[in-house]
């Protein structure tokens, strides 16, 4: 091979070598952005979560509040017609 068959491939390699590097940086960089957009996706799912679980537990609460009331009433209403009797 001649010298400059050596400089050709030489250079070839480079440009190969440079065009593997940015490829590499772009996809590195892509890959960071997604890393944060599921990152992000996973921090308000977090909160909705967390949102559900709040709302679960005041039903749950009010729920039980209404039984005790439903309850209460239907003592007083059982001892009021009780005493009437």
């Amino acid at each position: 091979m001649t010298i400059q068959a050596y400089q050709t491939l030489y250079e070839s390699s480079i440009a190969y070598g440079m065009r593997k590097a940015l490829q590499a940086e772009q996809s590195k960089a892509e890959m960071l952005m997604k890393i944060q957009n599921i990152q992000e996706e996973s921090t308000d799912l977090e909160d909705e979560v967390d949102e559900l679980r709040r709302r679960i537990d005041d039903m749950l609460k009010e729920e039980t509040s209404d039984k005790q009331r439903a309850k209460d009433e239907h003592e007083r209403d059982v001892n009021y017609i009780t005493n009437e009797n």
